[in-house]
């Protein structure tokens, strides 16, 4: 069976999965651009494709927008040499020709989205755009209960949306055992005193750090922010200001490094003000701590059961924040990684391969 999936730039978990579902099916991924703006080159470097793929060099816009009309135009010259087309996204310029196009010309697609988050105060012109691009999909591809009720708000028929486990992390991600904390704390020069949060996150105002540094400002745990981005200078200024020896900040790290330093620390804390799923919560879970979330991350409603694997928070309650902070290293090691099983890059693509399979017969 031969699959086009059209997706917007190669992001390293998304090249996994289609490594992954490479295996099942003959795939082909066009990308919309070659990086996303606000990603460091860091970010793509260990990306190896086991599938053909198709990259766009024209008309980037935004931090992972395009305008370029080559998506229409492959599809418009080689929809038929496919046995489907699945447009993993439908948000930007290229997309919506792409979707236009097919939609006129009666050409079936699948719609497969990684989250979405509904917003009521949306203007009503701007959600019968929104409807336009939705509904005329043959069928969806939905990672939770909270995307399933975004696709339906937009127009798609419920009967028509399928399930899958999206991942960023393989099997041999998830710890089998507890992890000795200690001499990964001296590699990095972190307090074994202390319990340690770590949040790893773009440096940007929807992320909400700053709120997670004002909480952390008069407690005695230690925080730790690994990232990158514009709001770098205001967490510098911030920690300066209010005197604060209780937060290490870390520039961006690949995966590897990452997993080693949450190892090491006692939970994953995020106040994240929108997340459309938000894989941060899964890798924290596979490597064995509990997680605090805001209840606007997507992946924290559907894996967090509070004083079980972690606690659901509300950004307006900052009582309920830090007695979530007080509780949650409590939390047994085992009932983390029992959250993630099943719940992998090579479920994924299994399960990816077998939707299509299905939806093809």
């Amino acid at each position: 069976m031969k699959v086009l999936i059209v997706f917007n730039h190669p992001a390293p978990y998304k090249v996994l999965v289609f490594n992954e579902l490479s295996k099942y099916v003959d795939l082909t991924v066009l990308f919309e651009r070659n990086k996303a703006k606000n990603r460091p080159d860091k970010f793509y470097s260990e990306n190896k494709y086991d599938f053909k793929s198709i990259t766009l060099t024209d008309s980037y816009i935004g931090n992972e927008g395009s305008l370029s009309n080559k998506v229409r135009e492959y599809i418009k010259e080689h929809h038929n040499e496919f046995d489907l087309i699945v447009m993993n996204g439908y948000s930007h310029a290229a997309e919506f020709w792409a979707i236009r196009y097919m939609t006129k010309h009666k050409i079936p697609f699948i719609l497969l989205i990684n989250g979405g988050v509904i917003h009521n105060k949306e203007l009503f012109i701007k959600k019968l755009f929104k409807q336009s691009l939705v509904r005329p999909a043959s069928y969806y591809i939905s990672p939770s209960k909270k995307s399933d009720e975004y696709l339906i708000y937009y127009g798609a028929n419920p009967d028509k949306i399928y399930r899958y486990p999206y991942s960023n992390i393989s099997f041999r991600d998830i710890v089998k055992e507890k992890v000795d904390k200690v001499p990964i704390r001296q590699k990095y020069n972190l307090p074994l005193d202390k319990k340690i949060f770590i949040n790893a996150s773009q440096f940007i105002s929807r992320k909400n750090n700053l709120q997670l540094l004002s909480i952390f400002k008069n407690r005695n745990e230690h925080l730790i922010l690994v990232g990158s981005g514009e709001e770098k200078e205001d967490y510098l200024n911030y920690i300066k200001n209010n005197n604060m020896d209780n937060v290490t900040i870390m520039p961006f790290k690949e995966k590897d490094e990452l997993f080693e330093i949450l190892k090491g620390c006692d939970a994953f804390i995020t106040l994240a003000k929108e997340d459309i799923f938000g894989h941060t919560i899964l890798e924290a879970l596979a490597c064995g701590i509990p997680v605090i979330s805001s209840n606007k991350v997507n992946s924290a409603l559907e894996f967090i059961e509070n004083g079980k694997n972690g606690y659901v928070v509300s950004l307006d309650n900052n009582n309920e924040i830090e007695g979530a902070i007080e509780k949650v290293t409590n939390i047994p090691f085992e009932n983390t990684i029992k959250t993630v099983e099943g719940y992998t890059i090579e479920a994924s693509g299994k399960e990816l391969a077998r939707i299509f399979e299905e939806l093809h017969d």
